[in-house]
């Protein structure tokens, strides 16, 4: 099968992961795959990075330069498209979707977006299949939406889980050295954008609220970066214990080097970084937001409502005296392997409808 992947954002996020992970194991299993990306993106970068370590077949791929105006992009697109001339075009987050999408649709190809966060009709309302990564968006689509559904949950990404395989104490004790974390000492720690919707502000403020100046030995760790991070570095007011890292090239020695891990979200969709800490055998405190309350039902993790800080405050005290074990997890249904073909079994379902549809 020839599939043209595509996603036009400029970080490399979770959204941004999958996309890669799916096209690199689409290509080895012997699909003919190509990428559809921004040019000196993000995304680009982490292509390059790992294109040369990929031993047998790397997605080949398309960019489009990042000053294009939507005029001259959609024919860019359409210029990719008619040269490839894929199967099937799989695009991923909102710009994908309504440009490329677009292109691929008006030229008679089946067009398939994964739903990332929530449904926008004016995006996803011709796609003629949807990928939902959670029950709760496929039941909230409108009566409107025509296409093929079918959840398939994300999955644990190999990068991480490859990343953790091979990671050293020494390289633990190292980034724990990074923090000023002796054994004696807690460290909470999370992973994601700065955006409002994950929370991160509410986490520092809860942080600080838990634990003022003097009373516990803690350190709290973020990975990540966006468009909040001069309002978070203010919540910080120069605390010392507080660490913004940044976007992290190897995020599994900060999962490791965390004791508690914590969403604060006041949305989440899945929640990618949740899956990884747990692979990283992390406790785990959470807001129930909609996606990790459907598929997360081991008793050991705590949660808190969405907008309840005070029980977010008590939950991280109440964690310090057993801070330092590790757990294990059931993963099983966070297999990329199950993932990867449950999505080739909806390819093949799409492409037959518009035959039929033809």
């Amino acid at each position: 099968m020839r599939i043209l992947h595509s996603v036009l954002s400029d970080g490399f996020y979770g959204s941004e992961r999958y996309c890669l992970e799916l096209a690199i194991g689409q290509a080895r299993a012997g699909h003919d795959v190509a990428l559809l990306i921004r040019e000196g993106s993000d995304f680009a970068h982490e292509y390059a990075r790992l294109a040369s370590a990929i031993q047998d077949g790397a997605p080949r791929l398309f960019t489009v330069a990042r000053w294009l105006p939507t005029f001259l992009l959609k024919p860019a697109v359409k210029r990719i498209l008619d040269g490839f001339r894929p199967d099937l075009v799989h695009t991923h987050l909102d710009r994908a979707v309504g440009c490329v999408g677009e292109q691929a649709q008006a030229l008679g190809i089946p067009h398939i977006a994964t739903l990332h966060t929530d449904y926008q009709k004016d995006r996803y309302a011709t796609c003629d299949g949807m990928i939902c990564i959670a029950a709760w968006q496929r039941d909230a689509l409108p009566p409107s939406f025509t296409g093929a559904v079918t959840v398939v949950p994300n999955w644990l990404p190999q990068s991480i889980s490859q990343a953790l395989a091979d990671l050293s104490p020494a390289e633990t004790a190292a980034m724990r050295k990074t923090l000023d974390a002796s054994e004696s000492i807690t460290v909470f720690g999370s992973a994601g954008r700065l955006v409002p919707e994950k929370g991160m502000d509410r986490l520092i403020r809860c942080f600080r609220a838990a634990f003022p100046f003097g009373t516990e030995p803690v350190r709290i760790v973020i990975a990540g970066d966006g468009p909040l991070r001069s309002d978070i570095e203010e919540l910080c007011d120069r605390d010392a214990r507080v660490f913004l890292m940044g976007m992290q090239s190897n995020v599994a020695a900060i999962y490791r080097s965390i004791d508690v891990f914590v969403s604060a979200a006041r949305f989440e969709p899945f929640g990618l970084a949740i899956i990884e800490a747990m692979a990283a055998g992390c406790p785990l405190i959470l807001t129930r937001t909609r996606g990790p309350s459907e598929y997360i039902a081991d008793p050991r993790v705590e949660w808190a409502a969405v907008d309840d800080e005070v029980t977010l405050v008590d939950l991280m005290r109440a964690a310090v005296p057993s801070a330092h074990q590790r757990l294990t997890y059931d993963l099983s249904r966070f297999a990329p392997e199950q993932a990867f073909a449950e999505i080739e079994a909806f390819y093949g379902d799409v492409i037959g409808r518009r035959r039929l549809s033809a």
